[in-house]
């Protein structure tokens, strides 16, 4: 069986390589950046000349002219990271990243309702859906008060209130999010559906 175990090289190898190549310059990469400085520092000591040594930092350009002594340029390269969202690949938004973070600390509770499109009214009782947040069969008491809860919000909402399905969406995940903060100071996210029938 092979054994992956390190794909960076010792300090030994580092200075053996440089003894049998005998490079110009020396510059380190692909490590953390104290790995980089202290190969430098090292190499040094063991005689190379400090001045073709270059530690840059990440995105640092390194002009190399043909007569003179090579340089570390001010402007930088861009080197942030690129996301791979789905099939999409480049900037993900601070909201997206917001989210993910909440669902991989909190999880999420979808609350699904039905409601009667004329008289706004409640035609069954909420369905509860928990990833990553709470495991519902070990916790059935908090599910049926947070169905209540849901419940009560649809019972005290004026169903003649403009955008009413907007309206209960926004009061579900505000006031559902509060109340399980107060229950178990956590706070998923809380996705409503509400559908009209």
């Amino acid at each position: 069986m092979d054994v992956h175990v390190s794909g960076h090289a010792t300090l030994k190898e580092v200075k053996l390589m440089v003894k049998q190549i005998l490079p110009t310059y020396f510059i380190p990469v692909y490590a953390n950046h104290y790995m980089l400085k202290e190969a430098a520092i090292e190499i040094a000591k063991d005689g190379f000349d400090r001045d073709k040594i270059f530690v840059p930092d990440n995105g640092s350009i390194i002009e190399f002219p043909t007569n003179g002594q090579p340089k570390i340029m001010g402007k930088k390269v861009n080197t942030d990271y690129v996301f791979v969202d789905g099939l999409g690949i480049g900037d993900i938004s601070h909201v997206v990243l917001r989210d993910r973070k909440v669902m991989a600390e909190d999880g999420m509770i979808v609350v699904i309702v039905t409601i009667d499109r004329k008289t706004g009214k409640l035609l069954h009782s909420p369905d509860l859906i928990s990833r990553g947040f709470i495991y519902m069969k070990e916790n059935k008491k908090l599910m049926e008060e947070t169905r209540n809860k849901v419940k009560k919000i649809l019972k005290d909402t004026d169903p003649k209130i403009e955008a009413f399905p907007d309206y209960i969406k926004n009061k579900i995940r505000n006031d559902i999010g509060q109340f399980l903060f107060m229950k178990i100071e956590r706070r998923p996210m809380v996705l409503p559906v509400v559908i009209e029938v």
